[in-house]
């Protein structure tokens, strides 16, 4: 049921992690083509845009009107409750450039996994490759206990008599759509509660909105 996407590297190991934003990282997808995780190259039409007020924000929290319609970007601003910057004191909040890193990392290290707690039909529209789809409702036990073992299994952690073994517990960074997402804040809190390790637990706040935003790739599953 989950969505795993694996590849290798191509950037080396000596680049600094700010770097893997230009540089790019390539991974394999699930159907053999390759994607590159990369900021996407500005259009020769946005290389005028000035870094100035008055052309990125223009009037009403706008572009100016003579910024090109290509280098725009449209999100929807008011929808859910924004959460804090942290979702425990043990779990790191992560930026793009950590997600990078982790993403580059993640490809010799098969214990570092990148989740995507969307529920399937935000994760089929639009993902960052390499993410695993392990929706959030699919962490909790009651409701679905046939898709929360399997989440388990897929996390590493061995269920028996009710008790449950984090030797072999990944590390997971979860995302899901935008500093307003509840989803994956939901995973961690149902996660901490049958005592899945904090530290091993990483947190992309920004999500899909900040993803976009600062024009890194994406692909469709």
């Amino acid at each position: 049921m989950f969505k795993l996407f694996l590849g290798s590297v191509i950037v080396a190991s000596s680049i600094f992690a700010a770097d893997l934003q230009t540089t790019g990282v390539e991974v394999t997808l699930e159907n053999g083509k390759k994607a590159t995780i990369k900021r996407v190259p500005k259009p020769k039409e946005c290389e005028t845009v000035a870094f100035d007020p008055k052309d990125v924000f223009g009037g009403v929290h706008e572009a100016a009107p003579s910024v090109n319609e290509n280098c725009k970007r449209n999100f929807v601003t008011y929808f859910g409750k924004i959460a804090p910057i942290k979702a425990s004191d043990k779990i790191e909040t992560y930026g793009e450039v950590e997600v990078l890193e982790f993403i580059e990392k993640s490809k010799t290290d098969k214990n570092l996994l990148l989740i995507d707690s969307r529920t399937e039909n935000w994760y089929n529209h639009e993902t960052i490759a390499g993410a695993i789809n392990v929706p959030y409702v699919y962490t909790k036990k009651s409701q679905y206990p046939d898709e929360f073992q399997e989440a388990l299994e897929t996390f590493g952690v061995v269920e028996k008599d009710g008790k449950y073994d984090f030797t072999n517990a990944k590390t997971l960074l979860m995302f899901c759509n935008a500093i307003w997402c509840g989803q994956s804040p939901e995973a961690m809190r149902e996660l901490m509660a049958i005592g899945y390790p904090q530290e091993k637990m990483k947190w992309y706040r920004g999500g899909m909105q900040s993803w976009l935003s600062v024009g890194l790739s994406t692909i469709k599953p």
